[in-house]
């Protein structure tokens, strides 16, 4: 008995050992601070996909980008302002210290950037648009709904472009306006992240819940299709105001001619 109770405890020992020799801090630094938003070989999800980024980039510049990225932008460094251009905003500075963004990059550049070590987009059916979700979400933006954990609401920083809701003015990001640079599963890491500075203090130990983030996602999508409908709408109505004016100032013309 005391035999196998030992052969047990050695068993569970050398299990422990092994798992603490492969664990690796980069990965866990990557998995808590970058995961929320960026992917290992899932693709662009309104972020940079970051496999195969320690090829393409310097570690003097992913180092900076890492610890700093609003010091490349005030550099006007030309990748970061491509970066920044393509996707829509700068990355936020996460407070990641030199030795930890290292640890990161080492990572990246060994199993985190292989293909066997990929980490794959967090997947998510597509949220659909429905009435119900779209006043949920509203509800939560606007603060009619609390977050279950007890966060700010949306508007008190952000605007949106819907119906009669204003918003607030702390953002300059309209979170319409970035639904449609980001897309959804780009928004949906931002949302699950929170990273950003500001949010990053609000919602320090209050995540959204999944049915917080879909009912956000669906008010958004709502928002930015009403903003593509209602251009579509406006254009041909514009073409023929503008073609009554011609005609009209085109016949005043003819009668002065006379």
């Amino acid at each position: 008995m005391r035999r196998s109770l030992r052969a047990a405890i050695s068993s569970v020992g050398l299990f422990l050992m092994a798992t603490l020799a492969y664990a690796d801090p980069g990965k866990d630094l990557f998995d808590k601070q970058c995961a929320g938003c960026h992917t290992v070989g899932g693709g662009d999800t309104g972020v940079l996909d970051v496999k195969g980024v320690t090829e393409k980039r310097s570690e003097e510049w992913l180092e900076a980008v890492i610890i700093e990225p609003n010091k490349l932008t005030e550099k006007k460094d030309p990748v970061q302002l491509e970066l920044v251009k393509k996707y829509g905003y700068e990355m936020p500075n996460l407070g990641i210290s030199h030795d930890d963004a290292l640890k990161i990059i080492a990572w990246l550049k060994g199993a985190g950037g292989a293909a066997a070590g990929a980490l794959p987009a967090d997947e998510h059916a597509e949220v659909l648009v429905t009435p119900e979700l779209v006043a949920r979400g509203k509800a939560l933006f606007t603060g009619n709904k609390p977050f279950a954990k007890g966060g700010a609401p949306c508007i008190a920083c952000h605007a949106i472009r819907a119906p009669k809701i204003t918003g607030g003015n702390l953002s300059v990001a309209n979170l319409s306006a970035s639904y449609e640079k980001m897309g959804e599963k780009g928004m949906r890491g931002a949302l699950k992240g929170l990273k950003f500075p500001t949010m990053k203090k609000i919602y320090a130990d209050r995540p959204l819940t999944e049915e917080e983030i879909a009912g956000l996602i669906a008010f958004y999508k709502d928002a930015a299709a009403q903003k593509a409908t209602t251009s579509a709408s406006l254009f041909p109505a514009y073409g023929a105001g503008v073609f009554v004016v011609f005609l009209v100032g085109l016949t005043l013309y003819k009668r002065r001619t006379r």
